[in-house]
């Protein structure tokens, strides 16, 4: 029986029905009150909802509050639900869920949560903003752009004017950004100085000094001036790269170098669209240089567009210029072409020998091809190359853990060294306690990912490889939650699904 105690209105129907076996008749008085009582339900159950009072939902909204600043997102989530049901006009809940899932990465039960706010409200311009970010998410980005474009109001110098016109926060910077990934360059600049029109903001600032840097070097120092000097650290980073950029461009001694200088700044800071835009310049005032062809390929194969021609070209017209062979041999390996990418990064390697990078994605090829023993012999080059460097040895002990391979041999060992490097490093310490898992060790196992998780509480891996340990051991209670955490935690969905995939093994 349902938990309000409510007998449903088809439970009803089926009583009025002469028993199957028996053939039992009921009295005609009884039918007439039991189908004046079920004409009366019925009538009470059509009546519309009658809103909660605002005490009985306050409550709750703390609660998801505070459930959502720790990140345990799906106990938040059920909360939202909650409110959701006993406010069934209210747009409110279902943004919040939308924001959760976004927070998350999970943008298909995003999309749903804003859909489902959208039958509501079906103006609501966070829930199209929120929307249009989900379908950015998964592809759609021509829908994206139509969404965005329809919240975003025209900002024309009144810094009220965009809450006036109750445009969502950030939305119409998205849109700008939108533009930009797009190829839309002039309308990503337009949208740029629209938002500096509503307001202040250090970030429209260095994207719209990086779109002029190339033909108006001036307006770009001083859109760069503009940004204070107390703005976060990414952004002032890129303020100060951009003007060092635009020094060494207009110091160049052709048009071409000083694109391909602007050019190489836009790689560093992964504006590969910006990237693209200078390269094809400078590849058109000089098509025969090399370098130019190898990064306007490199360029392209980040953008997903075809690259092997340039590439190709540019080894062929400079085959001792290690950075052509690996940019090629990158390129291999996107493709899924291990054995052309091996020969590739061979080649950076005879011409680069102490190029430890190089070395880690030779192992990467090695392993596409199945030689573990190739591979484990290259990442240890790496960390021969580079034995300050902690980073390759994190690389090296994921190897082993990653592949479960020579753990007792050389992986704890590995591990061991890595985390004297790092001491305060916590992914250093789960790496050690995985490791010590998967070499039999449960106790030191626990030892170091519990410690790894009091150094980042929020380190998704660690609380998967301790959920993992506390399963070995049958402790489900402590299994379930670690991998609960993980549920909430993981924005890439690569432990998320094992972690789900091992609570349904569980039964949970």
């Amino acid at each position: 029986m349902p938990s309000d105690s409510r007998i449903p209105a088809h439970a009803l129907a089926v009583s009025l029905r002469p028993h199957p076996v028996f053939g039992k008749r009921v009295p005609v008085r009884k039918v007439a009150n039991r189908t004046l009582l079920l004409l009366v339900m019925l009538f009470v159950l059509s009546l519309p909802a009658v809103p909660p009072p605002e005490g009985a939902i306050r409550p709750l909204w703390a609660e998801a509050a505070d459930l959502q600043a720790l990140r345990s997102y799906a106990a938040a989530v059920e909360v939202y639900e909650q409110i959701a049901t006993l406010s069934p006009l209210d747009p409110e809940p279902l943004l919040s869920m939308g924001t959760v899932y976004a927070a998350q990465h999970r943008w298909p039960l995003a999309e749903d949560a804003y859909n489902r706010a959208l039958t509501r409200d079906a103006n609501n311009t966070r829930a199209l903003a929120g929307l249009a970010a989900a379908r950015w998410e998964q592809g759609d980005r021509r829908r994206a752009v139509e969404l965005w474009e329809a919240v975003v109001p025209p900002c024309l110098g009144d810094a009220n004017q965009a809450e006036r016109h109750n445009s969502p926060p950030g939305a119409r910077l998205r849109l700008a950004l939108a533009y930009l990934d797009t190829d839309r360059l002039a309308d990503a600049e337009r949208m740029f100085q629209s938002e500096l029109a509503c307001g202040d903001n250090p970030t429209a600032r260095l994207y719209l000094a990086m779109l002029q840097a190339l033909d108006d070097p001036v307006a770009a120092k001083r859109e760069l001036r503009a940004i204070a000097g107390n703005v976060i650290p990414p952004i002032a980073a890129g303020r100060d790269y951009l003007w060092a950029a635009i020094d060494q461009a207009e110091e160049s001694d052709s048009p071409a170098q000083a694109a391909e200088s602007l050019a190489l700044a836009f790689m560093e800071l992964n504006e590969w669209q910006l990237a693209h835009v200078a390269l094809e310049r400078a590849l058109a005032l000089d098509p025969n240089n090399p370098e130019v062809m190898a990064f306007f390929g490199h360029a392209q194969a980040q953008l997903g567009r075809p690259a092997f021609k340039h590439l190709v070209a540019a080894t062929e017209s400079r085959p001792n210029w290690p950075l052509g062979h690996y940019l090629l041999g990158l390129y291999y390996q996107k493709q899924g072409l291990y054995g052309l990418a091996a020969e590739e990064l061979l080649a950076t390697l005879r011409l680069d020998p102490g190029n430890a990078q190089a070395y880690v994605d030779l192992a990467a090829a090695y392993v596409g091809q199945g030689q573990y023993l190739a591979a484990e012999e290259a990442l240890a080059n790496a960390v021969a190359a580079a034995p300050d460097d902690p980073g390759f040895r994190l690389t090296q002990v994921r190897f082993y853990a990653d592949h479960a391979f020579n753990i007792t041999d050389r992986g704890v060992g590995a591990a061991r060294a890595a985390a004297d490097m790092a001491p305060d490093d916590p992914r250093f310490r789960d790496l050690l306690g995985w490791i010590y898992f998967l070499a039999g060790d449960p106790n030191l196992a626990r030892l170091h990912l519990e410690s790894a998780i009091r150094q980042d509480p929020h380190l998704t891996s660690a609380y998967y490889h301790l959920g993992m340990l506390h399963k070995l051991l049958g402790e489900e209670e402590a299994a379930r939650f670690a991998f609960l955490r993980v549920v909430d935690l993981d924005t890439e969905g690569f432990y998320r699904s094992r972690a789900q995939a091992t609570l349904r093994e569980m039964g949970q």
